[in-house]
């Protein structure tokens, strides 16, 4: 009888960029990955060589080298030979590669990305591709001077928006909202240090204006960044976020008074009318048509939710400190309400609504059927039922909820914010072309 042939034990999948879904099974010989039809893979990615790495198994752990002068990326590193671990990811070209095992080939990062894939569907646009967190946020920890972050700051004037053929069209790497949270926080902490060692009553209101601000406004120094036509100035971020923020709280109670939806639905109606409510002070800056790009209005978005959330919060963590007298409800308030807006939030929520409502508008001057338009109910109704199922009365151990809800929400968002680079490059093509 013939020895029978061991089954591969590992395998390098493809889940994102062109060569989505191709996969190879790896062993102790050579196989290839490019574009010519005698490799192993024949890619279907523009940016891999002909004959563009090989991969092979060396003491059972997957081993590469390009070939000539290609290029592997691991970690957002740029290697030309090296070992990968089980679930880490390589990017080849523009696509994306992990190793698994044979028998977990439809790993949870997988799942993931086939959850993912359908909200992106029920948002109406398209699939992740070629998104990786690792190198997105590979920039964070890179030091920088001063100088470079007052740089990095002066965009959106008439002579500081950079022209549309530089504007860089790959996933962003933003890096400022880290430090702007940990700056924010040092001085909650300052203030809550102040606290604890003087009991000064005087401190009180710097722990919950700035306690209130730091997440939200973190989060919105990220859609700063995200906003790759560098075309929106902070004076008007800051402008929408005070007044967005104030005219939106002004306008959700407003409307709660008038559709009296509480008294019917309980805590879940905030998700309509507060939605609503932000939607409706977006329209007083979506006639600006110099701001024509889908991050344009996801900026904008952002800017009136983290006005919305700060001035909320700030009111629930003065409402518990007065009606409980016990300045630890009161942190716990702004902890708890802080942490959460990572997952979700006013300044996520909205965000998607005004990237909705730009991705319609486009190039044209805002007309009121323009609210009609399937792609932005899509996103209006994903974002009023994370909303009102956020508000629930229920909840699930390990803040399962908060979890859940908060990746329907990124996904959306990163969704949409690949759909505004396509929008830029399609520009970038088209000017070319007139040129």
């Amino acid at each position: 009888m013939g020895s029978m042939e061991t089954e591969p034990s590992v395998v390098l999948n493809c889940f994102a960029g062109p060569d989505q879904g191709k996969r190879l099974a790896l062993t102790e010989q050579e196989v290839v990955i490019g574009r010519s039809a005698q490799c192993n893979v024949a890619s279907d990615d523009p940016d891999v060589a002909e004959r563009h790495v090989t991969f092979r198994l060396r003491e059972g752990q997957p081993s590469f080298q390009v070939v000539g002068e290609a290029t592997v990326f691991v970690d957002g590193a740029a290697l030309k030979e090296g070992v990968l671990r089980p679930g880490q990811q390589a990017r080849i070209g523009r696509s994306l590669w992990q190793v698994a095992s044979v028998a977990n080939t439809q790993s949870f990062t997988e799942l993931l990305d086939n959850i993912g894939g359908q909200i992106s569907s029920a948002a109406g646009v398209e699939k992740i591709q070629g998104f990786n967190v690792r190198e997105m946020f590979s920039a964070i920890f890179q030091k920088r001077s001063d100088d470079e972050i007052e740089q990095y700051f002066s965009v959106g004037g008439p002579s500081t928006t950079p022209p549309l053929a530089t504007v860089d069209t790959n996933w962003p790497k933003p890096w400022l909202f880290f430090k702007a949270f940990v700056a924010a926080a040092i001085v909650y902490a300052c203030f809550a240090f102040g606290w604890q060692q003087f009991q000064n009553a005087n401190l009180l209101p710097g722990m919950i204006t700035v306690g209130s601000f730091v997440m939200p406004f973190s989060i919105l120094i990220f859609f700063f960044e995200v906003n790759a036509p560098r075309n929106v100035s902070l004076y008007q971020v800051f402008k929408l976020v005070l007044l967005g923020g104030a005219l939106s709280l002004v306008a959700s109670l407003f409307l709660f008074q008038l559709t009296n939806l509480s008294s019917t639905m309980g805590p879940p109606a905030a998700g309509i009318v507060e939605e609503v409510g932000k939607a409706l002070v977006l329209l007083l800056v979506v006639n600006k048509l110099r701001y024509r790009w889908t991050l344009n209005g996801m900026l904008f978005g952002a800017a009136i939710g983290t006005g919305f959330a700060a001035f909320e919060s700030s009111g629930y963590a003065f409402r518990y400190l007065w009606n409980t007298n016990s300045s630890q409800v009161m942190t716990h308030v702004i902890y708890t309400r802080a942490w959460l807006s990572i997952l979700g939030g006013h300044v996520l929520w909205a965000s998607m609504v005004g990237a909705a409502l730009w991705r319609v508008r486009g190039d044209e001057k805002f007309r009121w059927d323009m609210v009609k338009d399937i792609r932005f109910w899509r996103v209006l109704a994903i974002a009023t039922g994370v909303h009102a199922v956020w508000n629930c009365n229920f909840s699930l151990p390990l803040y399962l909820k908060e979890i859940a809800l908060g990746f329907v929400a990124w996904v959306v968002i990163l969704s949409l914010i690949q759909d505004g680079l396509k929008q830029i490059r399609a520009a970038q093509a088209q000017m070319k072309r007139a040129a």
